[in-house]
């Protein structure tokens, strides 16, 4: 099984192999009673998004520690290479931006609020998380982001945050603050483009619907 894998990641890259075949090549062996493939299929059809802690993964027959904390590792790793992709350099939308975000935020398990800074020919300069928990005026202030985007000359900002629980309605925290941002940023010439709620699968937009 693993020699038959690797020869498929040597052949035709490791992108042709199926979650459970990943996941086979990161457990690495199975037992007599519990072959590898076999072991691999379980955890992936028992498993949300391979959203498992070491108990979780340990209680599936033929998992011990080593195999694990593999798993663990490898999860991880990929949540943090994907955590630290940013857009490229040419001319984004918003859309652009919001699409990028769900890949970035949108399985999070804290809300985050995002930044992009972005320049009078909308490309983008930067992108920052400025805070982890619940968006609401007590507790994040404009001057959180705008201190940023004088820094860096931006003249346009799109935020963002996640909602773990896959709601895309804005509360009405989401809006107040919204407005607020949006008047300090008229106050110092910079032009907010938009406010974005990322989910696992998709986004809303607050100016589409008229919220600002």
């Amino acid at each position: 099984m693993m020699i038959n894998l690797r020869e498929k990641i040597i052949a035709y890259g490791v992108s042709t192999l199926k979650n459970e075949e990943l996941l086979a090549v990161i457990i690495g062996s199975g037992t007599k009673e519990f072959p590898v493939s076999d072991l691999a299929k379980t955890i992936i059809c028992n498993s949300e998004s391979l959203n498992l802690s070491l108990e979780q993964l340990m209680s599936f027959n033929g998992i011990g520690v080593a195999q694990a904390c593999k798993i663990l590792a490898a999860i991880e790793l990929g949540t943090r290479k994907i955590q630290s992709d940013t857009l490229s350099e040419k001319v984004v939308s918003v859309d652009d931006i919001g699409r990028h975000l769900i890949n970035k935020i949108g399985s999070a398990p804290q809300e985050k609020l995002i930044a992009i800074y972005l320049n009078n020919s909308y490309h983008i300069i930067d992108e920052r998380v400025i805070f982890i928990g619940t968006v609401d005026q007590a507790t994040v202030h404009p001057r959180d982001i705008l201190r940023e985007a004088i820094k860096i000359s931006a003249t346009q900002i799109v935020i963002a945050h996640n909602h773990p629980n896959g709601s895309l309605m804005f509360s009405k925290n989401d809006q107040e603050f919204t407005l607020r941002l949006k008047k300090c940023c008229h106050l110092i010439g910079i032009n907010l483009l938009d406010h974005l709620i990322i989910t696992k699968k998709t986004y809303s937009r607050m100016k589409s619907l008229n919220l600002i």
